[in-house]
């Protein structure tokens, strides 16, 4: 592993990328600033707080939980859970009328905000880092939903690609949640292209960095201990390496993925945090798409919850405390951000 971290950082010397002069425990101060600043901008600037979904929503409260900055009883935090609230209520009701939340309808008859698996997970992500159960949530347990793996030939259109079980593993990890990790596992290695690579579908596209990262970050837990997992993260690492990470979000996802494989990766989690702080505008605390000038680019809201969660894991990594999705200590058993 050390031999292909040298040979990536002989590259990066002869392409120019920016390297930090530090190691990761004396990273660049910057990016602390950047961390802060970007979760005081979602902080302040989603109001009256985050609400169900996929931006604006559970990643704005996990970036926050998971920094320490917020807690179930936070004003901001309790708007979030009323929102949760009443769109859970909405499920169900439509589920008494006969709906199956498992095969959910066309989304003019069943809330956007939670029709696929991946929302679910999504929420039990959030409720986690908040030290909340979410298999005893109002009652009710919503990881049941996506803990027991289908085969996607038996799937609702919506929940076919690879994410669902990508964020089915990570979400059942997150506090040792009731589930059979096996087959998830099974299907994440088995969906792995010969190149190292795992997608949204059979043609490759530019998502395909930011989806081979989250499976990364999925069979994280695993690595060392499982020879087809190492294998197939050594290979999908091979791959990432040699891309060029041209958006915040991509790059983000490849520093939460280096932050999870624990501190052998650390300086190389530190290369990528450099290169992700060429979005960060220090005058609004964003995260920008726009490249190199930062200064002129309005703030994403996708890029800043990315990138700040991706902080908050990689700042996680270098003070010993849980993974950003190891969410033990939420509840007790660990140390806190």
């Amino acid at each position: 592993m050390r031999t292909l971290f040298s040979i990536f950082m002989i590259f990066v010397l002869l392409f120019g990328l920016s390297l930090p002069a530090s190691g990761a425990q004396q990273a660049n101060a910057n990016w602390q600033t950047a961390k802060e600043a970007s979760l005081d901008w979602l902080y302040s600037n989603i109001t009256p707080g985050p609400a169900v979904g996929s931006v604006g929503g559970e990643w704005s409260v996990i970036a926050l939980a998971r920094a320490g900055h917020v807690s179930a009883d936070d004003p901001w935090v309790r708007a979030y859970i009323r929102d949760l609230n009443r769109t859970i209520r909405e499920v169900n009701g439509l589920t008494r009328q006969g709906y199956n939340v498992n095969r959910p309808p066309s989304a003019g008859t069943f809330p956007s905000a939670l029709r696929r698996w991946t929302d679910f997970q999504r929420v039990t992500l959030a409720l986690t880092a908040l030290g909340l159960d979410a298999s005893d949530y109002l009652s009710q347990d919503l990881t049941a939903i996506f803990s027991t793996y289908t085969s996607i030939s038996r799937r609702h259109s919506l929940n076919q690609t690879i994410s669902a079980d990508i964020f089915a593993l990570i979400a059942l990890n997150s506090n040792a949640y009731r589930g059979n990790r096996e087959p998830f596992i099974q299907s994440i290695l088995n969906a792995q292209r010969t190149n190292g690579t795992w997608g949204l579908g059979t043609t490759p596209t530019a998502m395909d960095v930011d989806t081979t990262a989250m499976a990364i970050q999925a069979l994280a837990p695993y690595y060392g201990s499982n020879t087809d997992v190492t294998a197939a993260v050594d290979l999908a690492l091979t791959w990432l390496r040699r891309q060029t990470f041209s958006n915040p979000e991509g790059t983000a996802q490849m520093i939460v993925a280096l932050s999870a494989l624990g501190p052998d990766f650390a300086d190389e989690a530190e290369t990528y945090v450099n290169i992700l702080l060429r979005w960060f505008n220090p005058r609004t605390g964003g995260f920008g798409r726009g490249g190199q000038n930062a200064a002129n680019d309005p703030v994403n809201m996708m890029a800043t919850e990315q990138a700040a969660y991706a902080l908050v894991a990689f700042y996680r990594l270098v003070n010993d405390m849980t993974s950003l999705y190891d969410m033990s200590d939420a509840f007790g058993s660990g140390g806190g951000a």
